[in-house]
């Protein structure tokens, strides 16, 4: 028998998977994507528009006070906190793309093998779009990282604001932990679910500040930008379930 090559395998595997994608997206009311389409259309629109704003925002607040804001919470922020520079590339590493686009992949092939194309194509626009959102911000202002915490060591010569790793955090596993606290029927799982999600977000860009790769005001920007990027993906998801549920 002829062994198959890594590569074949992996292309069987995405192109079954895709196709069990489609045919169970077909049988879905052509109203219920229609309405999901729409509500994912206006929130880009508008929470674009939310983006550039804040970032005019801060841009416009630069000199003062933003940046002597930044500048004076910075440190103490990290002092308080009892996460050392080497635990930190640990505890920001959820937002890296090693560990998401994994993690989103195989979120998004076992929700098409549950025959859960509504969920699967909701999880890959969480993931996906918010980058839109933030390219916005970066486009607009390129803003010089921090270099207060060994000299600059993990800041890269990005765009620091706003926060690429707290919107996609805020984003992605804010839709994530809102299908788990759906699917419980337990109001106490449901606010551990809540909590957890919190404190994941929370100590996610936590690490980010211990590395002494953004200012606190990028975390903050980056928190609203996902945080809203993550409700427009819930209300499309569950206006286009409704509609889908009609008889």
């Amino acid at each position: 028998m002829k062994r198959r090559s890594p590569q074949w395998v992996v292309a069987s595997v995405a192109t079954q998977t895709w196709q069990k994608f489609w045919q169970d997206a077909e049988r879905l009311p052509r109203a219920a994507w229609v309405e999901w389409s729409k509500v994912l259309a206006l929130g880009l629109g508008l929470f674009s528009l939310m983006t550039l704003v804040l970032t005019k925002l801060g841009q416009g607040m630069f000199n003062q006070p933003l940046q002597a804001w930044d500048e004076s919470m910075l440190l103490p922020i990290t002092q308080a906190m009892p996460i050392t520079f080497a635990k930190a590339v640990t505890l920001e590493s959820p937002g890296n793309m090693a560990y998401l686009i994994p993690m989103v992949i195989c979120a998004i092939m076992f929700a098409v093998w549950r025959s859960r194309s509504l969920i699967a194509a909701s999880i890959a626009v969480a993931y996906l779009l918010q980058y839109a959102l933030v390219w916005i911000g970066w486009g607009v202002w390129n803003r010089d990282r921090p270099d207060l915490i060994a000299n600059g060591l993990a800041a890269p010569g990005l765009h620091s604001f706003p926060s690429g790793h707290a919107t996609v955090i805020a984003a992605t596993f804010g839709f994530l932990f809102y299908l788990w606290m759906r699917s419980s029927r337990s109001s106490l799982e449901q606010l551990l679910a809540f909590i957890l999600f919190i404190a994941w977000t929370f100590v996610s860009s936590m690490g980010r500040l211990a590395l002494g790769a953004h200012w606190p005001s990028d975390i903050f920007a980056g928190w609203i930008i996902g945080g809203a990027w993550a409700m427009t993906v819930i209300v499309a998801f569950e206006r286009a379930t409704s509609i889908a549920k009609r008889p």
